[in-house]
């Protein structure tokens, strides 16, 4: 159902469902709303919790709005922290980790629903914490 004159969607109504990951997700505009091309959504991460490596076949926009950790982007690790946002090309391997506080995630992609997700390393010995959603 494509939306025809915008819509406002009120985060406090929405659910927090786990990511493919387990992760805290919560569908902020989807393609529930009748969007065409965008997904938004935020995440949290606790310290120690990470995203393991992985791609997608579109680009996407990470916007880190509170917390700090590290990111890696290809063969390069940046770090990451509230004002921070990542560009991430199709394809790029990336992932990230929460070294302090909570960090809370903003992700866009141009779907409208979560962009597929190839994982590419599961850290032999290391598992990402799956944790329900609060």
């Amino acid at each position: 159902m494509r939306a025809r004159h915008g819509k406002r969607i009120d985060h406090a109504t929405l659910p927090i469902v786990p990511s493919p990951r387990g992760l805290p997700t919560q569908p902020l505009v989807s393609a529930r709303d009748g969007a065409e091309r965008i997904f938004v959504a935020q995440q949290w991460l606790l310290p120690g919790e990470r995203v393991l490596l992985h791609t997608h076949p579109v680009e996407e926009a990470i916007t880190f709005l509170a917390g700090s950790g590290d990111a890696t982007l290809g063969d390069e690790t940046v770090p990451i922290a509230a004002g921070v946002s990542l560009y991430i090309p199709a394809g790029v391997v990336h992932g990230f980790r929460c070294t302090e506080g909570t960090l809370h995630v903003l992700v866009v992609f141009p779907t409208p629903t979560f962009a597929e997700t190839t994982i590419v390393d599961n850290a032999p010995g290391e598992r990402q914490r799956h944790r329900q959603p609060s």
